[in-house]
């Protein structure tokens, strides 16, 4: 059973993190950098909005150097330094097509308060003065004079 309190963060941090590019390198063979100066290399099967990796087919190096091999490979997000990013993989497009598999978040309609009224009357009214000094300041660029007929 899977908490709702969690799958709600997890959510929010895959919307405001870098997390979600950990899920565009899902399927993908790569090199995790670890805190203690040893690194993983294998085929990231799964990232969560923590941060946690699960790897496949890994190979871990510890700092001095010596290779061990791992089918599954769990790597808790507070031990992770860095994750190399494939080459072939673009940023900004993969981040935006894992938002768009995600799912736009649930914005919650609340009701308008006197307040909120108030603060987009008194919005509307400070547009319209920018505005109204906008136009002033165009009027005097095309006539330099500073007559108006």
């Amino acid at each position: 059973m899977t908490n709702y309190a969690t799958d709600k963060q997890e959510r929010y941090f895959f919307y405001n993190s870098l997390a979600i590019l950990l899920k565009a390198v899902e399927g993908e063979r790569t090199i995790v950098d670890l805190r203690n100066e040893a690194s993983i290399y294998g085929i990231i099967e799964q990232a969560d909005g923590f941060m946690n990796i699960i790897m496949k087919d890994s190979i871990f190096i510890d700092p001095r150097g010596d290779k061990f091999s791992y089918e599954i490979f769990f790597i808790h997000a507070r031990n992770i330094r860095y994750v190399h990013i494939p080459t072939h993989i673009r940023i900004v497009p993969s981040i935006k097509e894992q938002l768009k598999k995600l799912g736009r978040p649930r914005m919650t309609e609340f009701p308008r308060t006197f307040k909120s009224k108030r603060a987009e009357k008194n919005q509307a009214l400070d547009m319209a003065a920018v505005n109204k000094i906008l136009e002033n300041k165009e009027e005097n660029k095309s006539n330099p004079s500073g007559s108006n007929t």
